[in-house]
């Protein structure tokens, strides 16, 4: 009888591994064709986003995504590599059989010089290994097919912006016409061809043709869309007329002025005359001389004197405003967290006026100052003014069927400060938006996060220092002096157990 029971018991044993296993395969099987997945990290950094579905939807023909990566690689480069390969498997997704992704490891000459005449640069890469060093040639590019043309990435220089660059190249590929945008030249504006704005236009001309405007003689028939990028001279009323015959025949027109200009080595400031002021106030809008300064600000190092000695500092600097409050419906400022604007000025609408929309203001602890310096050392409380903000720092004016984008500063074009990621997003999204071409405006935006702190009071900030300078040494009392205690009675108990035997 027993003897039965354990046979039963071990045949169903085996039977329930076996069900087991099968349920497991079935659902290995069904979950390659039905499955879920969530993506929790910020930003939604592991999917594609809207505009790159969109756009891969629109596909007439068949995508060739090849991406050469070298294996084996050490960090940062390795990760990379797992990132790059989980995003084309989004694109090949998102594409419903129109995209045909290969990851091709380069590790024969034959595809190394294959990865080499479809654009992707070598690289030479410092490899350390337990038992040796050594330089090694490597590759981390793609190349994409389409239609018989092909763009390439040489080098893929990390994550964060990996999904724009993709769909920048896939979008050049797709459209076929590239865009024109004109930026007026001749009262010392930032325009293509000057050396002092090159990097900055060289970062433009990858999505779009960027030309020079002279507003003595017509503007050029291809230009799309037209920008005036920090004039430092007035300019004429001929040139100012074009303009305005520019925007009443319904294409966009964009302005980035600045009332003052400041000398970063003495912080003296000296007014700027655009001649535009007649323009604008016909339109609605003033800009009013002086700065707009706020407590949320950028911080900047400059040397402080201590005694004899001088040391390095980082303060405050209110003549930066950090401006976080957007208008989040607006595709231009959507995905943006926050954009830094130097030395800039309000953008007022007089009375009557109608359509305009601010894209971007400054804090309620913000002040209009009339000083003519931008010193550092001066705090934002010997700067507070009647005329308290929030201010508009940047906006739209719809003028019938013509589009006026305005920003109330243009040193975010200036080399001091383009180079700031979300100075650059913020410019090539007002790029594009001005093109009416919107695809890629939030996918620009992921990596332009801003994370501060929340500013103490100064009675928190004492609270914090005496509570670890006293409460840390007073728990470890506590705590000594509860073992202390707790032996003591342990003691005690055993003292008085002996003596009862």
């Amino acid at each position: 009888m027993e003897e039965r029971q354990r046979r039963r018991a071990l045949v169903f044993s085996w039977a329930g591994a076996a069900a087991l296993l099968a349920a497991l395969a079935a659902g290995n099987a069904l979950s390659s064709l039905l499955f879920a997945r969530a993506d929790l990290s910020a930003d939604r950094a592991y999917s594609i986003s809207r505009g790159t579905k969109d756009l891969l939807r629109g596909l007439q023909d068949t995508l060739t995504i090849k991406a050469y990566y070298t294996p084996g690689l050490p960090p940062p480069y390795g990760p990379g590599r797992r990132y790059l390969k989980d995003l084309l498997a989004e694109y090949q997704s998102a594409g419903r059989g129109r995209v045909r992704v290969e990851l091709i490891s380069p590790d024969t000459a034959k595809r190394r010089r294959e990865a080499v005449d479809a654009g992707v640069a070598p690289l030479q890469l410092s490899v350390t290994s337990r038992e040796r060093f050594e330089i090694k040639e490597s590759f981390m590019g793609a190349v994409f097919l389409y239609r018989g043309r092909s763009e390439a990435i040489p080098v893929i220089g990390g994550t964060s912006d990996l999904e724009y660059d993709i769909t920048r190249r896939i979008k050049k590929l797709v459209s076929g016409r590239t865009r024109t945008v004109g930026f007026v030249t001749g009262h010392g504006e930032a325009a293509p061809g000057d050396p002092v704005s090159g990097p900055l236009f060289a970062a433009v001309s990858e999505q779009m043709k960027a030309v020079p405007v002279a507003l003595d003689q017509p503007v050029p028939a291809d230009v799309d869309a037209l920008w005036v990028w920090g004039p430092s001279s007035p300019l004429k009323p001929a040139e100012l007329d074009r303009l305005k015959a520019w925007l009443a025949s319904g294409r966009s027109l964009g302005l980035l002025l600045s009332r003052r200009t400041v000398d970063l080595r003495s912080f003296r400031a000296r007014p700027v005359e655009t001649g535009l002021e007649p323009l604008l106030a016909g339109w609605g809008l003033e800009l009013p001389d002086g700065f707009v300064v706020d407590a949320q600000c950028e911080k900047i190092q400059m040397e402080m004197p201590y005694g004899p000695l001088r040391s390095i500092m980082v303060v405050d600097y209110p003549f930066i405003p950090i401006a976080t409050q957007m208008d989040r419906r607006h595709p231009a400022v959507r995905g943006l967290d926050a954009v830094a604007f130097p030395f800039a000025a309000p953008i007022r609408v007089k009375p009557g006026t109608r359509n305009y929309t601010s894209l971007v203001d400054s804090s309620k602890a913000s002040w209009l100052s009339p000083s003519p310096s931008a010193d550092p050392r001066t705090s934002v409380e010997d700067l507070v003014t009647k005329d308290q903000g929030p201010f508009s720092l940047a906006g739209v004016l719809e003028t019938g069927p013509g589009r006026l984008i305005i920003v109330g500063t243009a040193q975010q074009a200036r080399p001091q400060f383009a180079g700031k990621e979300a100075s650059a997003a913020f410019l090539m999204n007002l790029l594009e938006w001005s093109l009416q071409d919107e695809a890629l405006l939030s996918i620009r935006s992921k990596g332009a996060a801003y994370r501060p702190l929340r500013p103490l009071s100064l009675a928190a900030m004492l609270a914090a220092k005496y509570s670890l300078i006293f409460f840390l040494p007073l728990v470890l009392v506590a705590a000594g002096l509860t073992r202390y205690a707790q032996r003591k009675a342990r003691r005690r108990e055993l003292a008085e157990r002996f003596d009862d035997a």
